[in-house]
């Protein structure tokens, strides 16, 4: 999973100097995506849920860990747009 996870924060890195609407969308489509492939490889059918679900969590603590080591305030500020919508309620469905 860490290499999805990686994926996911190049790709959402790649949003940075984007409106703060286009990287919010974008954070969107890039979770759905990346949740709807953790849900594809899990064979257990009742853990496909929870592994979204983990997913998003661990994505988020990468979000933070990044937060934390940057110095440049405006790649701060891009990573806590991201968190912002990771963290916002109902953002993300997950399909069954």
């Amino acid at each position: 999973m860490d290499e999805r996870i990686e994926a996911f924060m190049k790709d959402v890195l790649g949003l940075e100097g984007e409106n703060s609407n286009a990287v919010r969308e974008g954070v969107r489509r890039y979770m759905a995506e990346y949740e709807k492939q953790v849900r594809v490889a899990e064979t257990d059918a009742p853990r496909k849920v929870p592994a979204a679900q983990r997913f998003r969590e661990l994505c988020r603590n990468r979000v933070i860990e990044e937060i934390q080591r940057r110095r440049a305030i405006s790649t701060i500020g891009h990573f806590q747009t991201v968190l912002s919508v990771i963290e916002q309620p109902g953002a993300f469905p997950i399909e069954r």
